[in-house]
């Protein structure tokens, strides 16, 4: 590679031992250390530093002023048996984000949109996006935790050891997954995972930490809870939601209620369920039903 090449700016700092793909983008600043590799249809954002032996494949966009670690391998082919080489995918990746040592993120795959990454993120060591998944903000994903394919993930989740989200789920903002927690229901927003569908409770701390939410909005949010998960007079969810309805409620409250109501209507491959509470009894054939209680 040139350092006259246009597509490389005079002020990267490139290591003469990695390896550019001449028709890469390098931005201002970029710091790329030695043997790492940057492949085809590539943009590497202002400030971002790829550490040594980091691999970005092919078709991925990274924002600025990332850090991305030894051995992460970013813009993978799909882990997808369905994957079609002439139709290669991207991954966007945001701005500000941590990416430690041997996280994978894969692209998009042909039937869905490009996996993309939001900004301010902490990608602990082998932690895993899948194909076609989408992370929004100041996400936290601790060590072996995985999303897979077409998963969604709302703002400011945190994701403790070994977690999973199974293909199409949504996981709603400000969720906190316990260690070992995996789900393959929908979890409504700013509500604690335990093991097996189940939710334990609001993210108490998540909420008080979160400068955007207000006193109001924790007890609108402690009165909907109830109401969905507590209330054992209702016979389901839909009840539920329309002893709700009419009320006026802060803006966490609604995305709390319109998350529920649209696990509740998804259709086919979204068509999951919401995830229950161990003290919620049988309401819903989409609702987890409690064991021994």
């Amino acid at each position: 590679m040139s350092r006259s090449s246009d597509l490389v700016h005079p002020t990267a700092a490139i290591h003469p031992s990695a390896h550019i793909d001449p028709s890469a983008r390098i931005g201002p600043a970029v710091v790329i250390e030695p043997e790492v590799i940057v492949g085809p249809h590539c943009v590497i954002g202002e400030r971002t530093r790829l550490r040594a032996r980091s691999i970005i494949v092919t078709h991925t966009t990274l924002g600025a002023d990332n850090d991305v670690h030894p051995y992460a391998v970013l813009g993978g082919d799909p882990q997808d048996r369905s994957y079609d080489a002439a139709r290669p995918g991207e991954l966007i990746v945001g701005d500000r984000n941590v990416i430690r040592e041997g996280v994978t993120f894969s692209r998009g795959n042909w039937n869905g949109p490009a996996t993309r990454i939001g900004s301010g993120c902490y990608f602990m060591a082998t932690s895993h996006v899948g194909h076609n998944a989408q992370v929004g903000d100041n996400v936290t994903m601790a060590n072996y935790s995985g999303l897979a394919g077409h998963s969604r993930i709302g703002p400011g989740c945190v994701f403790s050891g070994y977690c999973g989200v199974h293909q199409f789920v949504d996981v709603g903002e400000g969720v906190m997954f316990r260690a070992h927690a995996s789900v393959s229901m929908h979890v409504p927003p700013f509500v604690i995972v335990g093991a097996g569908n189940f939710v334990s409770g609001l993210n108490k701390v998540g909420l008080h930490r979160n400068p955007g939410i207000t006193k109001r909005d924790r007890d609108d949010l402690k009165e909907i809870y109830r109401a969905i998960y507590r209330d054992r007079s209702a016979a389901s969810i839909e009840e539920s939601l329309a002893t709700l309805d009419g009320r006026e409620w802060g803006p966490a409250a609604m995305r709390f209620l319109d998350f529920v109501r649209q696990a509740q209507t998804a259709q086919p491959p979204r068509k999951r369920g919401l995830c229950g509470s161990r003290r919620t009894v049988s309401r819903s054939t989409r609702l987890v039903t409690a064991e021994g209680d």
